[in-house]
């Protein structure tokens, strides 16, 4: 049995391990900081008998019963918050006991010290970056003082993690990380700093690769022949940035299109990486007359992220807004650590870090660098550009003091209405980098965007835009997701205003949000578009994002699917949502590039056999696919066979796949070789819709993909589960779906984003260049990962979800495939909400976890 049916009374233990110190000012735990009891009492139920065994050891500090359910949920409930989560913290330890020490370790910058340099060097530049970001020290202020009820839930949080790593020891942990000697307990403030970092995903963190080796010029030899280092600076390569490989689909139907006609509909579907610190674990937290709140957090992570009490169900988006502002220093032609700004020099700040490095043989040694700072922060060498006696690069982070961040989610554990949704929101203006959906049992809908946001005054914004048609490197910026600003001119510091969260923020009366009775929906594109049925233009920061620019294909899939003219029929007959339809919806999986295009493809290809297809040369100069004619006659068959779907059973799927890779982000949304017709701003998710009248690209396309799949070994007429795979537990399970390119809503792809110091299966090279096959097919393991459908139509909440990865980082475990197979059919669970359900589950295990 996974879960510990035995009595655990009585235990005190002290860590095996002694870790050393992280940075400067912040001491790690050392093994004489934990001292705990713990008792466990166990139940076990099947269908027809239940088994109770109970030691009684007087008061306890922290009690919590946990029930876990089918596919291992767990259940928490406890007479008060600090005990719930004291038992989220055991459970948290029990399922992925690894992610959270690793992830302490990288944010302090002491992986080094601990699991040795990495592979080039990986870890010590990561440490020396995280030690430059240093969201450490300002965590750690921030978290002496925060609230009492903060402290006291991170304090039990960290109790039940260490509580549960005392009863098995490290060889009992499940993961990577069995018998490590770097595993140790956690402080509660560390935990705190590790959450606190995760705000910095789309900012920071995207930065941590070209900190560490950011150093000044060394002098200019003063030797005649010597050509003079160049005073313009180069141009940087912004597509090096590591993607935000973090989607969502987002859905809230209100009373207007639901057969009820009262309470809302709520589709949260984060599209979430499957392997690393990004994964999800499913929660219940109970504590009567306070909490009642399902949903999912962020592994290690005390609360619920995304989720449902009984008045009020919500769901985030990654927002399309900037997180931070980079800025082109201008230097000091007579200091290259100082940089001018309205022609008035300002010194860096220059900071001293040392890392301990274990080597392969035992020892430790040291390694000790200088890294610099401007007044907005961290200097980066960035390729293209590095740093030169003209110029480097810096950036400031919206996220970097946003204390209220932690603050904001544990008060969300506890609404139980939109109003107090809302109400939260606007006080604590904590959302990281979310969009919010949201609903509740009244059949409002609300949608938002409240991320962390710069603000630029209208004068700078105007000189943004201006420079975005001047400057090469604004406009280099730009089209990577970057906003580069000209530090050397004040007019780009951001403005302070009276309402924001901390100073230089769009404050909350200023974000874009709407709030209606039909529906709202977001798919990651800029928040201008919620809904089929109208748009949210303003005026309103160009930093949370462009309007009246084109959507992504999904983007306007997702509106068809919701679309009060049902034009997909996915509403039934009376084009109003019922639970059941909508969850259904949710695993629809059209592409929206078939829809618009196929028939017109087909209907080109039908007259012609052969095309004449230009020979294909990796970036080694190998020729990846030959110069040939090839017969596209089969693959026509095959299109116009196709419902346009990307299920396991879909013949056509792989091949569209391929034909619309052959395109760019700019040709699946505007007039170009795809489509003739222009987007249109007034019909934003409908145009552009027509096949170009040269149908030549599309054509060529088609042949490219037989080629494709011809060299993985595929047959043109192959079914998407014969190629659409994940490995779990030694099986490869075959997975319905798509990807961005195509237009599906439910999201399965591949990421790396993961900074997790576990081994993780890797994929093979595409076939060809522009291709996304690899010779296995399409491995995923990134997509939609919690997917969670709530239901406030009837007399009481109902819900179904379904964790694609599964409850535990054990790959041995049998719970590490039951819910990719799950998801693979289709099968989607209960949500086992009351005590009455909970009861009723078939594999329940029940057992009480308590320290005195």
């Amino acid at each position: 049995m996974r879960w510990r049916s035995v009595v655990v009374a009585g235990v005190v233990v002290a860590a095996a391990c002694t870790p050393g110190e992280g940075p400067e000012s912040i001491p790690l735990p050392t093994s004489a900081d934990t001292t705990t009891t713990t008792t466990t009492t166990s139940t076990t139920t099947t269908p027809s008998t239940t088994t109770t065994t109970t030691v009684p050891l007087g008061p306890a500090t922290y009690e919590a019963t946990i029930r876990r359910t089918t596919d291992g949920v767990a259940h928490i409930a406890a007479a008060d918050v600090a005990s719930a989560a004291y038992g989220q913290g055991w459970v948290s330890g029990e399922d992925y006991g690894c992610t959270l020490i690793d992830q302490i370790l990288k944010v302090y910058g002491v992986r080094s010290e601990n699991l040795g340099p990495g592979g080039d060097g990986e870890n010590i530049d990561s440490d020396f970056a995280w030690r430059s970001i240093d969201i450490a020290t300002t965590a750690t202020a921030d978290y002496d003082a925060a609230s009492p009820e903060l402290v006291e839930q991170f304090e039990a949080f960290a109790a039940g993690w260490n509580a549960h790593l005392a009863d098995v020891g490290t060889d009992g942990l499940v993961g990577w990380c069995n018998q490590a000697p770097w595993v140790r307990p956690v402080k509660p403030v560390e935990i705190y700093v590790y959450a606190r970092s995760l705000a910095l995903l789309a900012s920071s963190a995207r930065f941590t690769d070209f900190i560490a080796s950011a150093q000044p010029p060394e002098p200019e030899p003063e030797v005649s022949g010597f050509a003079p280092r160049p005073t313009s600076p180069g141009i940087p390569d912004f597509s090096v940035l590591a993607p935000v490989d973090v989607g969502s689909n987002g859905w809230a139907v209100g009373s207007e299109r639901t057969e009820s006609g009262t309470g809302g509909l709520l589709v949260g579907n984060p599209h979430f990486p499957w392997e690393g610190e990004l994964r999800f674990t499913e929660v219940h937290l109970t504590v009567p007359g306070e909490v009642d709140i399902y949903g999912a957090q962020l592994v290690g992570l005390p609360g619920v992220g995304i989720g449902f009490t009984d008045g009020v169900a919500w769901t985030h988006t990654v927002s399309a807004g900037k997180r931070m502002t980079a800025y082109l220093l201008t230097l000091d032609p007579e200091s290259p650590t100082s940089y001018l700004v309205d022609g008035t020099s300002v010194p860096m700040t220059a900071r001293e870090h040392t890392i301990d490095i274990l080597r392969a043989d035992g020892s430790v040694d040291s390694e000790t660098r200088t890294l610099y700072h401007s007044e907005y922060g961290p200097i980066v060498d960035f390729p293209g550009l590095g740093w030169t006696d003209a110029a480097v690069l810096s950036f400031r982070d919206a996220n970097i003091d946003n204390d209220e961040f932690i603050e904001q989610y544990l008060d969300m554990v506890s609404v139980g209405s939109l109003d107090e949704l809302i109400a939260v929101h606007e006080e604590h203006q904590g959302v990281p980098l979310f969009n919010t959906i949201a609903t509740g049992a009244d059949g409002r809908v609300w949608y938002a965007d409240t991320s962390a946001t710069p603000n630029l005054s209208a004068e700078a914004e105007l000189l943004f835009v201006d420079k975005l048609f001047t400057d090469v490197i604004t406009q280099v910026g730009y089209e990577n997701g970057v906003v580069v600003l000209d530090g050397s001119d004040s007019r780009f510091r951001w403005e302070e205003v009276p309402g924001a969260r901390d100073p230089g923020l769009v404050p909350f009366a200023e974000m874009p949000n709407v709030e209606r009775t039909d529906y709202v929906f977001n798919a990651n594109d800029s928040f201008w578009v919620p809904s089929d049925e109208f748009t949210l233009i303003g005026d309103f920061s160009i930093m949370h994002g462009e309007q009246q620019t084109p959507l992504s294909m999904r983007t306007r899939q997702n509106a068809a699917v919701l679309a009060s003219d049902n034009r997909t029929g996915l509403a039934g007959d009376d084009g109003l949502f019922s639970g059941i339809e909508l969850r259904d919806a949710v695993f629809d999986n059209v592409a929206h590039t078939a829809v618009l295009l196929r028939e017109a493809v087909t209907s080109a290809c039908r007259g012609t056999a052969l095309v004449d297809i230009d020979e294909l040369v990796d970036g080694d100069g190998v020729v990846a696919l030959p110069a040939e004619s090839v017969d596209i006659s089969t693959a026509c068959t095959v299109l116009s066979n196709w419902d346009g779907r990307y299920d396991l059973d879909s013949v056509g799927a792989i091949l569209w796949r391929e034909v619309m890779n052959q395109f760019d982000r700019d040709a699946r949304t505007t007039t170009g070789p795809l489509f003739g017709d222009p987007f249109d701003p007034a019909q934003p998710t409908r145009t552009p819709a027509a096949l170009a009248d040269d149908t030549t690209p599309v054509l060529l396309a088609l042949g490219r993909a037989v080629q494709t799949m011809t060299k993985a070994g595929f047959a043109v007429d192959s079914a998407l589960g014969a190629a659409q795979f994940t490995q779990r537990s030694g099986t490869r399970v075959p997975l319905h779906g798509g990807t961005n390119v195509e237009g599906v809503t439910n999201i399965v792809d591949w990421s790396i984003n993961s900074s997790s110091s576990e081994s993780v299966p890797t994929r093979g090279d595409p076939v060809a260049p522009g291709s996304a096959m690899r010779n296995e097919g399409f491995p995923v393991n990134y997509g939609t990962s919690f997917v969670l459908v709530v239901d406030y139509s009837g007399d009481a909440v109902q819900a179904w979800s379904i964790l694609t990865y599964g409850e535990t980082g054990d790959r041995e475990s049998p719970l590490f495939e039951t819910q990719t197979v799950r998801f693979s059919e289709k099968n989607w669970r209960s949500v086992a909400f009351t005590d009455d359900q909970i009861a009723a589950d078939p594999t329940l295990v029940e057992y009480t976890v308590s320290e005195r």
